[in-house]
């Protein structure tokens, strides 16, 4: 597992340019800096560290005066995955610029979870800052963001932790698994989402935490799974935070399949129900698949339980 990583990264590193970013999306950006940092290698140390700090620096360079870091498409996907990024990496190197463009990025991410939506909707976050509706996966990105930043220092009202978990609830189904909508059909990636935003705000044993766990079980992992890699992504997470036999079962369902697809030049390719995905490239999948296979390593901050 360890060679199947280091030859990920090895694709990776071969295609940052010079301005420092990995892809021509921000997002694909920030996920493949943030592969660099699952491995351990810190912003401005080490054999890797000026590639992580361009990396870095080149999304900073993206922020607006606003703090947004919106990217393109689904513009609240790019700001939430950036803002995590600058969260780890605040949290694994105390740099001010990097936590300045944090506090602004929390920031965007208070003020749109605050615009009115109906009952159903509150406490979380859809596609644009001024959305009035919000689905669960725009809300895992930015509550885990927030609850990141939270432990690097910057100042997030407890409330709006309160809110979004309120919202993540919602969308828990009644027979295990998380929808994409409160009373929505549950899908891995959701489901894997729904558990790491309860799990990173403190509530590992929480009902539907279990009973998602069951889900995952039920239903098996394989790679026509639609949205492998972002299914791959949460799902690792967090079933390495369940543990024990969970963690187990997950690991010996993962590490055969992303083993047995890895190319060879070290990158993976797009999985067959991609979907959307397939926007991101190859940069995108060996990034998901780097950071889904490093989760054991243990490097990334806000994932520590």
């Amino acid at each position: 597992m360890d060679r199947a990583v280091e030859r990920g990264l090895e694709y990776l590193r071969k295609q940052q340019k010079d301005d420092g970013s990995f892809h021509e999306n921000i997002a694909v950006s920030a996920l493949a800096t943030m592969a660099f940092l699952a491995r351990g290698h810190v912003p401005g140390s080490g054999p890797d560290g000026d590639r992580v700090e361009r990396g870095l620096k080149q999304v900073i360079a993206e922020q607006r005066e606003d703090g947004s870091i919106l990217g393109r498409g689904g513009r609240m996907y790019g700001h939430g995955i950036c803002t995590l990024l600058l969260a780890e990496a605040a949290g694994m190197s105390r740099n001010e610029q990097t936590v300045g463009a944090l506090r602004k990025a929390c920031d965007l991410i208070l003020r749109a979870q605050t615009v009115k939506k109906p009952p159903q909707a509150e406490g979380g976050w859809r596609y644009e800052p001024t959305s009035g509706d919000s689905d669960l996966s725009l809300t895992g990105w930015q509550l885990l963001s927030l609850r990141a930043a939270r432990d690097c220092g910057v100042r997030v009202p407890a409330e709006a932790i309160e809110k979004a978990v309120g919202f993540v609830k919602r969308c828990a189904h009644r027979e295990g698994g998380f929808g994409y909508e409160p009373g929505g059909r549950p899908g891995m990636a959701r489901t894997g989402c729904g558990m790491v935003s309860l799990q990173m705000c403190g509530q590992y044993d929480a009902p539907e935490v279990r009973s998602a766990a069951e889900w995952i079980r039920r239903k098996g992992l394989s790679w026509n799974e639609q949205y492998f890699f972002y299914a791959i992504y949460y799902c690792t997470q967090a079933m390495y935070q369940v543990g024990g036999d969970d963690w187990k079962w997950w690991k010996e369902q993962l590490e055969p399949i992303l083993l047995g697809h890895q190319n060879a030049d070290g990158s993976w390719p797009n999985a067959p129900q991609s979907g959307g995905e397939r926007q991101g490239g190859q940069v995108y999948s060996t990034a998901m698949a780097v950071l889904a296979l490093c989760v054991q390593y243990h490097y990334l901050p806000a994932y520590q339980r």
